[in-house]
């Protein structure tokens, strides 16, 4: 395995990391640019491998996280040694995985509806994203469980497509659904009309079917 550390990407930004807040979607993006980076093995053994010991690796990784840090958030790193150390003192200081989180993030899950979001891409979005937030405090939310969420939170307009998915036999994953859902139909909150009613469009022959509901 070749080391090019801090080449391709040494300009990357990323989101600071300010609190529990957004520590779940930090800790997203940090672990696809230290892999990017080709220092994931000083974090994390490989399949078959160990935790790397190369001192100036080791070194580069730790101080790549802790420049991502808001500067309220160095405390949490001063006084660790390695990258992999410093990782886990921002684990435990901001991890949530106590059960008032595990519910909160359920609530949202199963009461997200399109009709209460901006867009399809923001409806889809907030599902995936909870979905995967319950899979990092260690609450796996299968993939055939994610789409049959995504559906039941659609509106009746919906039911002709459900019925389709139903009769084509296609498998029901997070992914078939948000690609159906972006792809044939989008929902816009129209918030010129009186009332904050919510337009309907949905893609037939190339044509737009516009109804206010």
């Amino acid at each position: 395995m070749s080391h090019g550390a801090g080449n391709s990407s040494s300009t990357l930004q990323l989101e600071k990391l300010q609190g529990r807040e957004n520590y779940s979607t930090w800790k997203f993006a940090m672990e696809a640019y230290l892999q990017n980076e080709d220092l994931w093995d000083c974090i994390e053994a490989p399949p078959g491998g160990s935790i790397s010991t190369d001192q100036k690796r080791v070194t580069l990784a730790r101080a790549k996280i802790i420049l991502s840090l808001d500067p309220l958030n160095y405390v949490h790193v001063q006084d660790t040694k390695t990258a992999a150390e410093a990782w886990e003192k921002l684990k435990k200081a901001f991890e949530d995985t106590g059960l008032t989180r595990r519910v909160g993030l359920l609530r949202t899950l199963i009461t997200t509806q399109l009709t209460n979001c901006a867009s399809v891409n923001d409806y889809v979005n907030t599902v995936i994203t909870t979905a995967h937030e319950l899979a990092g405090i260690g609450f796996k939310i299968g993939d055939e469980w994610i789409g049959t969420l995504l559906l039941a939170g659609l509106p009746e307009e919906y039911k002709p497509m459900i019925m389709g998915l139903e009769n084509s036999g296609t498998p029901i994953t997070g992914d078939t659904i948000k690609i159906k859902l972006l792809q044939d139909v989008k929902w816009e909150k129209n918030v010129h009309n009186k009332g904050n009613e919510s337009t309907f469009y949905s893609k037939s022959n190339n044509q737009h079917q516009v109804r206010v509901l």
